[in-house]
């Protein structure tokens, strides 16, 4: 959980006047003025419900009248001797058309401060005759869906204090940008948030008023270049803030800007920490995340005694985690999570008494967790995960406001301190995969009446007792995850969680599951009982009586021979996994009442034998992979987005109702390894089909157009060992999101499939062992194949010499290293890609690919010639 702070251009000026008009004496304002306010008014219709912030618009324009004294109405102030309209709030007035060039709003050229924030002016361009406004101070017109230009007029204000263009779809041009900042010497605040700035020079910003107190930067995508690193010894700077763009930021190492009080660079590009943040003693909000921040943390940091946010999370910060960062006194919220930080914590701190969030999550800490930590009198939210802690957990001795405890996956050692029971106000703990031992007094917990989630999994040498003889219960309790704790019975204190609604006991050595163990969790949702090698289910009671709110059950690796008989009617029952157990027998006609409302239901890796009927109406994934099922092929109804049925005896052709199949978009179908035969019908029923694997069966013919036109969602196409023929159909060029072709051990004869060097997203491209023949010619086009990292050609009759080119087109062979580890087809939930290779004269077979690996074979082909210098750079 993250406390964000409010944005900058929300809260700076909202609102230019607070007093209250009608408590004041005011002259009428002048009759011309109210009309133009009148026929302003008019101009527009009032809809509160296209408002950007519905929760704070208010139609205020709604109550002006016509004959009354316009310097009472909601939203306007006037000079109190004249009577002129000086200031106009309409900001989030729920005002609804275009804005017109000849709006009668610039007839009021006494304004000295105009808001018309959060309003829709249905994308009209920003109006040069806001440059008559020449006494203006204050213009925002955020939010408000201005688009175009910023008219060069605007250089005329020059006696603006603030200015926000923020959220809308306006433009700069390079030289009214560079006017604006040079005539505008009186500025104060600049807010530019998602303003196109890609003719914007950044050191322009160096002609910036030097009495410039806020600049906002955010989302501007194309502001990219050097940012000048002058603009932060402004004398006057005290609000810094720029995200979501690709300016490259340097901070000075002397002479910053002493009176700065906030600092926020996301998402841009950092080299590194100097000493001198230490300099800027004002600081109180240091918010640098996601930066590519190197080096490590200066101990200089700790001289920022006003700070109360500091954010460094999401960089490559390394080093010592710093001493001095213990040491601020009014600091309220600390992340350094995701970064390479080592060390331990200090023994003892006698500062942070107003921290309320500490987030150290994924770094390299080592050492003991030590017992301050869980006696700071203001701290809410304690993440200490994925690091290398150790040691057993001290003892603490003072109740505080700790609600979230996040220490999982590190290597903490010992008891689980009896202390744990002062944490009353604990809602969330997290100690799961660690090396915590000995017996964990569950009565302690019976204190802890808000705890709602509790996660001790993979800790299997903690065992669980209970001295209170007196049934307890958590009342708010959520969620339990004991998974691998080696539990060998059914944990009686479960018994009593009235309000669970989560339970996992998965990977253990449960023996016996009874209904009536399940008696009083009525509320109970989802059931993981995976992995119990010995579990044996009790037929005694009925389940689904028990838990009428089930919707997720996992009962895969029990051992399990039969269906349970509950599984008939549990109605409520949407998600279940019954997959490598030894579930033998049917799944007749007869049996339609089972489980009739699963969406997902995965049964792979058991001994059924024939499926002559599907009673799932709205199933969504449907699994029946590696077992030993007989006969044809059953189609599943057309709201199933993911089917596989590898890996069996099924025989026959495919029907033509596959054509119905995958009415969701991303769909996935797995026919592989079985012995089916016959073409593959022709239909354009498949354009959502993303996964498509047929590999290791008996088909024939010619392959069928999988992508008629480029509105499809192929992805990965698998057609190896069939017995495929005539030439490749010149639709696969429309497969415009294809990453993956394996072709292999077919009977294709054509020429090589240059069409397919222009698909963007191309990464495997198998033609192995086919009649395929003639030259592979050099491309024309430079990005000819440019994502390829694995080609297979070999086993064909390919001829003539290496195409030079050709290799040097293959740029995603060459930048390895700079990419993620992970296998190709994760975003497939049920599948990964899966191919096979020959190394070395032996055929291997992947069943992932990593994204890192790269490959070309052309062996067993009749090229000719010397093999290409541009291959040695691959």
């Amino acid at each position: 959980m993250k406390r964000w702070l409010i944005p900058s251009y929300f809260v700076i000026f909202s609102l230019f006047f607070t007093y209250n008009s009608s408590a004041l004496t005011l002259p009428f304002c002048p009759h011309d003025q109210s009309a133009a306010l009148i026929q302003f008014n008019s101009s527009f219709s009032i809809d509160c419900s296209r408002s950007s912030q519905l929760s704070i618009s208010r139609a205020k324009t709604i109550s002006w009248e016509e004959g009354t004294n316009c310097c009472l109405w909601d939203g306007v102030k006037c000079d109190t001797k004249t009577g002129n309209v000086i200031a106009l709030d309409l900001s989030f007035s729920c005002l609804f058309g275009p804005f017109p060039s000849n709006n009668t709003l610039f007839l009021l050229r006494h304004l000295r401060q105009l808001n018309l924030a959060g309003n829709d002016f249905r994308g009209s361009p920003m109006a040069s005759q806001f440059g008559q406004l020449t006494s203006l101070t204050h213009l925002n017109i955020s939010w408000s869906s201005f688009i175009g230009k910023v008219p060069p007029e605007i250089s005329r204000l020059s006696k603006l204090l603030s200015l926000d263009l923020s959220m809308s779809g306006l433009m700069f041009e390079g030289h009214v940008f560079e006017n604006m900042v040079a005539n505008l010497t009186q500025l104060r605040h600049l807010l530019l948030s998602e303003v196109n700035m890609s003719q914007v020079v950044p050191t322009s910003f160096l002609n910036m008023s030097s009495y410039i107190q806020t600049l906002v930067l955010e989302n501007n995508y194309e502001l990219h270049g050097k940012f000048p690193e002058d603009v932060f010894r402004f004398p006057y700077l005290q609000k810094f803030r720029v995200s979501s763009n690709f300016l490259e930021l340097k901070f000075p190492k002397t002479n910053w800007s002493a009176p700065l009080k906030s600092l926020q660079v996301t998402l841009s590009y950092l080299e590194e920490l100097p000493d001198s943040i230490g300099d800027l003693t004002s600081l109180e909000i240091f918010d640098l995340p996601v930066n590519h921040l190197g080096g490590p943390i200066p101990a200089s940091l700790g001289n920022l005694t006003q700070l109360k946010y500091l954010d460094l999370s999401d960089n490559n910060l390394s080093g010592v985690l710093p001493v001095s960062a213990f040491n601020l006194r009014q600091v309220q919220f600390v992340d350094f999570s995701r970064n390479k930080l080592a060390g331990s914590f200090p023994s003892q701190v006698s500062e942070l008494s107003q921290l309320s969030i500490l987030d150290l999550d994924r770094n390299f800490l080592s050492g003991r967790v030590p017992s301050w930590l869980f006696s700071l009198p203001s701290l809410v939210l304690l993440r200490l995960s994925n690091n290398k802690l150790t040691g057993p957990i001290d003892q603490f001795d003072k109740v505080t406001p700790l609600e979230e405890a996040y220490l999982q996956n590190n290597e903490i050692e010992g008891p689980v301190p009896g202390s744990i029971a002062l944490l009353v106000n604990l809602i969330y703990l997290d100690l799961s995969s660690n090396k915590l031992s000995g017996n964990f007094d569950l009565d302690k917990l019976s204190k802890l009446k808000k705890l709602e989630s509790l996660t001790l999994s993979n800790n299997a040498l903690l065992s669980f007792t209970s001295e209170s003889k007196v049934n307890y219960s958590l009342p708010n309790l959520l969620s339990l995850n004991l998974s691998s704790c080696d539990i060998i019975d059914f944990p009686d204190f479960v018994r009593n969680l009235e309000g669970l609604r989560e339970l996992d006991l998965s990977n253990n050595r449960i023996h016996v599951i009874e209904a009536n163990m399940f008696v009083k969790l009525k509320e109970l949702q989802r059931l993981d009982l995976s992995h119990n090698s010995l579990l044996s289910l009790s037929n005694n009671g009925n389940l689904s009586l028990f838990l009428p709110n089930l919707g997720y059950l996992s009962l895969s690796s029990c051992n399990l021979t039969v269906f349970a008989n509950f599984l008939t009617i549990q109605e409520s029952l949407r998600e279940l996994y019954l997959s490598n157990n030894s579930i033998q027998g049917q799944i007749t006609k007869q049996e339609r009442t089972w489980g009739s409302n699963l969406v997902i239901l995965d049964l792979s890796n058991n001994l059924l034998t024939v499926v002559e009927y599907y009673p799932w109406r709205n199933i969504k994934v449907l699994r029946l992979d590696s077992n030993l099922l007989e006969g044809p092929l059953l189609v599943p109804p057309p709201s199933t987005s993911v089917f596989s049925i590898s890996n069996n005896k099924l025989t026959g052709e495919v029907p033509y109702s596959i054509c119905e199949f995958g009415t969701e978009i991303d769909a996935a179908i797995d026919l592989s390894h079985n012995n089916l035969s016959g073409v593959i019908p022709k239909c354009a029923g498949l354009a959502n089909i993303a996964y498509l694997d047929l590999h290791a069966n008996n088909f024939h013919g010619n392959i069928p157009d999988f992508c008629v036109n480029e509105n499809n969602m192929l992805s990965t196409l698998n057609l190896n060992d069939n017995d495929f023929d005539g030439p490749l159909p010149k639709s696969l060029a429309n497969c415009l999101l294809l990453e993956v072709l394996i072709l292999g051990n077919n009977k294709i004869n054509d020429t090589f499939p240059y069409s397919l060097g222009n698909l963007p997203s191309l990464q495997v491209l198998v033609l192995r062992s086919n009649n395929f023949h003639g030259q592979v010619i050099n491309p024309d086009n430079q990005s000819y194949f440019s994502n390829l990292r694995i080609l297979d050609l070999s086993h064909n009759n390919f001829s003539g010499y290496l195409p030079t080119t050709f290799f040097k087109s293959l740029e995603g062979m060459m930048g390895l290293a700079d990419v993620d580890m992970a296998y190709m087809g994760d975003r497939f939930q049920y599948y990964t890609d899966s191919m096979v290779l020959t190394m070395k004269g032996e055929e291997i077979v992947l069943e992932r690919i990593l994204t890192i690996f790269a490959a070309i074979d052309m062996s067993s082909n009749k090229f000719e010639g010397t093999i290409p210098e541009t291959v040695g750079n691959l």
